[in-house]
This record gives C-alpha cells, sequence and structure tokens, in this order.
C-alpha cells in the first residue's frame, strides 16, 4: 500500500469512527495521547474496513473488566464466579477483572454501580433487571464507548449490548414440550414457579413453556406463573399450599431456584409430581438419583464467563476475530449425571 493509499485509508476510518484524520494518526502509529472510547472508536472502524496494517492494542496496560453479579446464593451464581474467577486468572497479563454485587431488593443499588465505577473501565459485565433506571445507566455507558455484554438475563430493544447466555424462550418451550409427553388431561395441575419477573430470562422462560403447554396439552390447567424470587421458605409454602387442591398437581415447572424449598414441599406430599427445574448442580444431582427432580436444564455458566470475556477482549482489539464460543442448553437427567456437573 502506497502513501496516498494509506491517507485514504486513514481518512475512510476518521470518516467511520466520526473523529479526526490527526486522531486516527495517533491511535494508528502510537503518537500521543487519545482517550480509551475514541481509541477503541477508531480500532473499530479499522477493523470494520479492513485496514491491512498491524493494529495496536485498544488501551495501554491492563483492560479493566467490571463484572456486576446479583448477591445471590443460589448454585448458578456460585458457579458463574468461579467460572470468572477461572477467567481472570487465565488472562492476567491483560486485564483485571473488578467484581461487584448489588441486592435484588435494593432498586438503586445496581444503576449507581452502573453509573460510578470506581476506576475508568474498558468493559462492564452485567446481571440485569429490567428497570428504566438501569437501562438508562447501560445507555450513558454505551454512549461512553463502555462495552457492554449482559448476562443470563437479555434486555430487549438496547442496541449495543451484547446478550451472553441461552435462549430462554427455547429453555421454556423446552420445559413445556418434556412436560407435555409426562402430564395428561385429568390427571391434575401444572404448577409454574419463577424467581422475579423483572428478569427478562425467567419472562421468556415463563412464555416459552405456557406456549407448548397451550399448544400440547391444552386440557392440563397451568397456573402460574407464581413469583417466589428463589426463596427456599416461600417456595415450600407455595408449592405446599397448591398440592392440597382437591383436583391434584401433576408436574411443576421452577425457571428458578429455591429448590431446597421445593424439595421440603413435594417430599412432604403423598402425591407424585413430575418436577423439571433449572442448572446442573451437585445438589440436583442428589435429587435426581432420589427420584424426586426430573430433570434439569442447564445454562452453562462456564460457558458464559467464557463468552463474556471473550467479546470484550474483542470489543477492545485484543482478539482478531469475533469470539465464537456459545453457551449451551444442556438437558440432565439422573442417566447421563456424569461428566455434566461442573
Amino acid at each position: 500500500m502506497d502513501k496516498t493509499d494509506r491517507r485514504q485509508g486513514m481518512a475512510d476510518v476518521a470518516q467511520q469512527a466520526g473523529v479526526s484524520l490527526s486522531t486516527v494518526d495517533r491511535v494508528l502509529n502510537e503518537r500521543g495521547s487519545v482517550s480509551d472510547s475514541k481509541r477503541r472508536k477508531v480500532l473499530q472502524a479499522a477493523q470494520a474496513l479492513g485496514l491491512k496494517r498491524l493494529l495496536p492494542s485498544a488501551v495501554h496496560g491492563l483492560l479493566r473488566f467490571d463484572l456486576l453479579l446479583v448477591d445471590s446464593a443460589t448454585d448458578h451464581f456460585r458457579r458463574l464466579a468461579v467460572a470468572f474467577a477461572k477467567q481472570a486468572q487465565m488472562h492476567r497479563s491483560r486485564l483485571v477483572l473488578q467484581r461487584s454485587t448489588w441486592q435484588e431488593r435494593a432498586a438503586q443499588q445496581l444503576p449507581e454501580l452502573i453509573s460510578q465505577p470506581r476506576v475508568p473501565r474498558q468493559g462492564l459485565i452485567v446481571v440485569a433487571q429490567d428497570t428504566p433506571q438501569v437501562r438508562e445507566a447501560l445507555q450513558a455507558q454505551m454512549a461512553a464507548g463502555v462495552p457492554v455484554v449482559l448476562l443470563t438475563s437479555s434486555l430487549p430493544g438496547m442496541p449495543g449490548a451484547t446478550y451472553v447466555g441461552i435462549d430462554n424462550q427455547a429453555a421454556g418451550r423446552a420445559a413445556g414440550r418434556l412436560m407435555s409427553q409426562w402430564v395428561g388431561p385429568g390427571q391434575g395441575a401444572v404448577l409454574l414457579v419463577t424467581n422475579s419477573l423483572l428478569y427478562h430470562a425467567h419472562q421468556l422462560r415463563v412464555k416459552g413453556f405456557l406456549e407448548v403447554m397451550a399448544e400440547r396439552a391444552p386440557q392440563v390447567p397451568v397456573i402460574g406463573p407464581i413469583e417466589c424470587f428463589d426463596d427456599d421458605d416461600l417456595n415450600a409454602s407455595k408449592i405446599s399450599d397448591l398440592l392440597g387442591r382437591p383436583d391434584g398437581v401433576c408436574g411443576l415447572y421452577t425457571t428458578g431456584s429455591g429448590s431446597t424449598g421445593v424439595h421440603r414441599a413435594l417430599l412432604g406430599s403423598s402425591r407424585q409430581a413430575v418436577w423439571i427445574s433449572h442448572e446442573a448442580t451437585a445438589q440436583h444431582a442428589r435429587m435426581l438419583r432420589e427420584g424426586v427432580l426430573s430433570l434439569v436444564l442447564d445454562q452453562d455458566p462456564e460457558g458464559q464467563a467464557e463468552a463474556a470475556i471473550q467479546h470484550l477482549l474483542y470489543a477492545n482489539g485484543d482478539l482478531d476475530e469475533a469470539p465464537q464460543v456459545k453457551p449451551q442448553l444442556r438437558i440432565v437427567i439422573d442417566e447421563t449425571l456424569e461428566g455434566s456437573l461442573s
């Protein structure tokens, strides 16, 4: 590429990135100081245009990614925390992963953590409830040039954010398909118990489940969704009350956690019910072997952690190609337990 072609290529990058030609020159030739957000825009434009030259890193020194997880004691979030710790250790020469937690019932905590980083960040990974305040805070971060990854639960109509996780509507539909093959008319009702419907993931699981039950088992009544917020005591209380229905209960789909409470309710009932839940954990392995739990749908938190980190590395110009890792939806029964647990 001759000098004229190189200058034209840099001009094209400047136009696409919305910056001056001198800014492009400083970024590509490592001259002078340019903000991280502008460096990222220039390098993303250069990648998109296929500029034929070796591109520098988007950030000098270590990248700093913020991980905002809900303060939950469930096995899913314990697995996520462990998986991200492994990723941070694996990439320790290139990034620092700064983990914070927020309380589900303290509505303002999450928007504040999103909006007020302790130090400048080059990426944000967040498990988010769907509220106007959260959306506004995330949009402000993306407008400032911070790449955002939504973990476990997506936010519809949030352009620019990358969702990393399973197809939750497909997971709900899978649960509905399996449940419809086990239960039939006259056997009783199916209970649908969920966490908080402020999470889009649980909305989608509920929607998918109800769709398939209506299609394949329209004569079987479905009670719910009943929000129990992954609370063991609330699960035990509400499910125990419903198991006493005169017409009986033949099935139960729990879209979230709180399985200790569910287990307590089912063992306290004289009636047997098909129970479908989520996550391949040691606790669920014991319940599958007992025969109380019928199957679980696992959302691969280890794959989520790996994909999230790779997406942010790619957004910062540290990977040449978009990440190929994709979390896998897995169906686990007692016969497939070996190798299914992390």
